[in-house]
């Protein structure tokens, strides 16, 4: 089975509408509004209308409750791997394994990377090769759990460590874990209510929002798009409807988008939860009014820090988050550091 790269959208249905993705987008943005929405990794769209102010609303949920790090550890030898299910044309994939490297090597380890393209079998395969290789630890970003259970299972018995990322977002026991060892959250609800929260005060209450998802139900993006309709009610906002991007890429987004268009809707407001390069740069030129940037390095490298705490026997959260994520408007967006820049800032010379 192959997948496109994972993303959902959101469009404009009625008044307002919230998006949401689950990684990144495989595309660059283009001069359209319709395309900025369905090239960031999710976007919202919304009418600048004067209306009720937005209730005031805090943020709550399991997110709060789990640490942000592993502990730091020592150095030595290991040899790493990560399961990448489509890095090449994936902005925020690639640098979640580049910045894994970086720590990784920082460490004085060993990476090894396997990319998927979007081919579920193809991952299997590749999970299998790492178990024959017998490398220490594998951080695995699943394409679809169910079918890398068994390679999970026999990566337990071969004693190789495995984390995963964004496996289950309502039971951070071992038992939700299902045979991995840790999760790192990409602190998706945080994001969710930093759109609604961000649309709310655009709009007002009483705003109408119309959701567009991916139609291959990649976990990150349920979750996400059910988080952005749960904070949107909160905020006073009314949900309108949902369509499906079938593609996940510019082109399906605007067929989605067109859904408002075909209503006369104007002067729309455009926004993402994901805060790729492609996003800043959809709001520095006025394509995109805002985004919520995911703090994607911090999840590479909380990959490696976790399968070195484990190989060294070091207890560890079966849950934590990455670093916060955060706003960008036109407000600050010049002032907001890229994930490649953040990266070099971190490993200097790399």
């Amino acid at each position: 089975m192959k997948v496109k790269a994972w993303s959902g959208t959101l469009a404009a249905v009625g008044v307002l509408a919230l998006a949401v993705g689950a990684c990144g987008s495989s595309s660059s943005s283009t001069s359209s509004a319709a395309s900025s929405a369905s090239s960031s990794a999710s976007s919202s769209a919304t009418s600048t209308a004067a209306a009720a102010p937005a209730p005031s609303v805090a943020f709550s949920g399991l997110e709060t409750t789990v640490p942000s790090s592993y502990p730091q550890p020592k150095s030595k030898h290991l040899t790493l791997a990560y399961l990448n299910p489509e890095g090449s044309s994936n902005e925020f994939l690639t640098i979640l394994g580049e910045s894994m490297k970086l720590e990784t090597q920082k460490l004085g380890g060993t990476y090894v990377e396997k990319d998927a393209e979007g081919d579920v079998n193809a991952q299997v395969s590749q999970f299998d090769q790492l178990i024959a290789q017998k490398v220490n630890g594998i951080a695995v970003f699943a394409l679809d759990p169910k079918s890398l259970a068994p390679d999970v299972e026999r990566a337990k018995k071969a004693g190789i460590h495995l984390v995963t990322i964004d496996f289950n977002f309502t039971d951070t026991s071992a038992a939700g874990l299902q045979g991995y060892e840790s999760q790192v959250w990409q602190g998706r609800d945080m994001a969710a209510y930093l759109t609604a929260q961000e649309m709310a005060k655009l709009v007002g209450s009483g705003a109408s929002v119309g959701t567009i998802d991916f139609a291959i139900k990649v976990p990150s993006i349920v979750f996400s798009i059910d988080q952005d309709v749960a904070w949107a009610k909160k905020f006073g906002l009314k949900i309108a409807g949902n369509a499906s991007n079938p593609s996940d890429d510019i082109a399906g987004g605007e067929k989605a988008y067109s859904a408002a268009r075909s209503q006369g809707i104007t002067g729309l407001a455009l926004a993402g939860e994901n805060g790729g390069s492609d996003a800043l740069g959809a709001i520095k030129a006025g394509r995109e009014t805002f985004t919520i940037k995911l703090d994607d390095p911090s999840m590479g490298k909380s990959f490696a820090w976790g399968l070195y705490d484990l190989s060294e026997g070091v207890k560890i959260p079966t849950t934590i988050k990455a670093g916060p994520p955060v706003l960008v408007n036109k407000d600050n967006v010049d002032s907001i550091v890229p994930w490649e820049t953040q990266l070099k800032q971190e490993y200097p010379g790399s």
